[in-house]
């Protein structure tokens, strides 16, 4: 049970908490604070931290073979094409 510090945005009452005034402070369980900060009535004062965990890679490590792997070569790029910029106004018709 991991109690988390609120503060109340707005007057309401609940039953486990009771009335609640305005800019008030509570310590309640974190699954309450949740629902209630769902609803909009209440602001975390510490908001709860996301935990990142690691994970090992699932690629195999390399044995240490001669060859080289064909997963790791570069891929040859495309050469670019660069498209060219209108210029301002009508464009003129050939006299021609």
């Amino acid at each position: 049970m991991e109690l988390i510090d609120v503060i109340a945005r707005v007057h309401f009452e609940n039953p486990k908490t009771g009335s609640v005034s305005r800019k008030q402070r509570l310590r309640i369980i974190k699954p309450l604070a949740e629902y209630l900060a769902g609803l909009g009535l209440v602001d975390f004062l510490n908001p709860p931290q996301a935990v990142v965990k690691e994970y090992p890679k699932t690629e195999p490590e390399s044995l240490g073979g001669d060859e080289p792997s064909t997963l790791s070569q570069p891929v040859q790029a495309l050469p670019e094409t660069i498209a060219t910029p209108f210029r301002r106004g009508r464009r003129r018709k050939n006299s021609e």
